[in-house]
């Protein structure tokens, strides 16, 4: 059984990863690449996003990935525009993200139904296939 974290959770890098479909490689370089990525880091380096720094990568993921931005023109962005520019961008992709994830769960739980639907309906063919073959077969043995 998987325990859903809380949003305000702390992640591994591991877990932010997986939340921002990015590997691991691409979160440690852009944390070289932008200072205002500071997960926390405990015993041993091992890294902690918190829920501000996904939001953050987020909004950097987008700019660079779809909006088609360099890496100086992020970092140009966030100066002129600071942090909570960049991580409202990442709240909005999180939460267009959250609302896909809940349209698919929906469209597998309907999957579900018809398959359900379907194998109750076929089950009641063949039922009623069994009964027309009864009957043909004592109509039958009524001829002879």
């Amino acid at each position: 059984m998987v325990i859903e974290k809380s949003p305000e959770a702390f992640r591994t890098i591991s877990e932010a990863s997986e939340m921002l479909s990015l590997p691991s490689h691409v979160l440690r370089f852009w944390e070289s690449k932008f200072t205002q990525i500071k997960p926390l880091k405990r015993a041993g380096g091992r890294r902690f996003y918190r829920p501000n720094d996904i939001l953050f990568i987020f909004g950097i993921k987008k700019l660079l990935h779809v909006d088609g931005l360099t890496i100086n023109g992020v970092k140009r962005l966030i100066k002129e525009n600071g942090i909570n520019f960049i991580t409202n961008i990442g709240k909005d992709i999180r939460d267009n993200n959250s609302n896909l994830q809940k349209k698919e769960n929906i469209s597998k739980k309907i999957n579900i139904q018809k398959s359900k639907i379907d194998k109750e309906k076929i089950i009641e063919f063949i039922n009623k296939l069994d009964f027309l073959k009864s009957r043909i077969e004592s109509r039958i043995l009524n001829d002879l």
